[in-house]
Parts: C-alpha cells; structure tokens; sequence
C-alpha cells in the first residue's frame, strides 16, 4: 500500500509539475505575443502619422507653389498696368487756330507733328495758305500753331524766323524759342552753334520755355546776350 502511494504520487507531483510547465508556457507566451502587438501597433501608427505629415507638407508645398505663381502672375500684371500707363502718360497739349475745321486745343502722342494735329481739327478750310505750312514739323508741349488765310497779306511760317508777304519779300520774325531748330536759333545775335545747342538742351531736360526771360537760364547766356536777343524771341 505504501509503494502504490508513494507511486500515485509521484505521478502526481509529475502531473502538477507538467502542469506548472504548461501554465508558466502558456503565461510567457502570452506576454510576449502582447508586447510583439503593441510594438505592432505602435510602428502601425508610427507609419499612419508619418505618412499623414508627408500628405500635409506636400499639400502645403503645393499650396506655396500656388501662391508663389500666383504672386508672379500679379506682380507680371502690375508691371504690365505701370508700362501701359507710363505710355499713356507720354502725351503733349497744343493749340491750333486759324483756316482749320476745328480749331481747339488737342491732346496728341509725343512726337506727333503738324499733320497729325490738323488731321485731328478736321483739316484745312478752302481758304489755307498750305505753302506756309511745314506739316512735319514736331510739335512741343503746350505749343500753339497758327494756319493763315492765303487772303492774309503775310503767312507766318510757324514756328521759323520768317513772315513771307504777299509780294514775297523776306524780313525778320521773332524765333520761338520752344520750337526753334539750332539753325533758327544761329540767326540770333550772338547765338552760335554751342549757345544753340545748349538751349537745346535745356528746353529737352527742363521742358518748355514759360518765358523769353527763362533762356537766361541756359548756361552761356547772360544779360547782356539776352538783351540784345529778347526783341526778336517769343514762346
């Protein structure tokens, strides 16, 4: 009876050792299975975020390209509006009287001419010295130009140092000192080439004469050239 207890146990104790073997298993497993999980999942989410940070920086960069061509689109189409306005800007205001359909004061293109201003005053009447007339002639700014009668007894040659009477004979006229070529100006007493040239230049760099006074201002010219000058100047 003794040996069959001391067998049964033995059995026994092999039984809950067996036993222990399998729980302790069973639990490790578990564990391990747990951590690889999580470690699973933590790499998955890892992985979401990443991939959502490079969705989100490449919509930003796409946003940013946007932008930026956005900008350049505007900054083109402001540089375009400021060309377009300086062009517009470049205009000059002269007067025209006398045997035209229209005469008036009239805004015209920089560097437009004679012809261009009669055409805009409907052009000449019957009665128009057309011989008088210099039709290429560039205007200035804030000039005035005056078309003769050919019934006149003189026809100013606008803008020239001359009056050609009926009978055709040539005497001296005043020079318009806004308008006048340097061989128009080398007529005038004590006026040569450089003194021509430098009131050239300054009438280009300062814009028009307001008065036969302001040539003063043209280096080379002082009083006493002005004085024997001014009778035969206008503006």
């Amino acid at each position: 009876m003794i040996e069959e207890f001391f067998k049964d146990k033995k059995k026994i104790g092999i039984f809950v050792l067996l036993l222990i073997v399998i729980i302790s298993a069973g639990i490790i497993y578990c564990t391990s299975g747990y951590k690889e999980l999580k470690k699973n999942d933590n790499e998955s989410i890892f992985i979401e975020d990443e991939t959502s940070a490079e969705k989100n920086y490449s919509n930003e960069n796409n946003e940013n390209d946007k932008g930026s061509e956005s900008d350049k689109n505007k900054i083109s189409s402001d540089y375009i509006k400021s060309n377009n306005i300086n062009r517009e800007e470049k205009t000059i205001t002269v007067e025209i009287k006398g045997e035209v359909k229209k005469p008036d004061v009239y805004v015209l293109k920089e560097n437009s001419i004679v012809k261009d201003l009669i055409e805009k005053a409907g052009g000449l009447t019957e009665n128009a010295d057309i011989n008088s007339i210099n039709r290429a002639k560039q205007l200035q700014n804030h000039e005035l130009i005056y078309i003769c009668n050919k019934n006149e007894e003189s026809s100013i040659y606008v803008g020239e140092n001359a009056v050609q009477s009926s009978t055709n004979t040539q005497v001296n006229a005043k020079v318009n000192i806004n308008s006048a070529t340097i061989e128009e100006l080398k007529t005038l007493k004590g006026i040569g080439d450089s003194k021509a040239n430098s009131i050239i230049e300054y009438r280009e760099k300062s814009g028009a004469f307001k008065s036969i006074e302001d040539i003063k201002n043209v280096d080379g010219i002082g009083e006493k050239v002005f004085e024997k000058i001014k009778d035969s100047l206008t503006v």
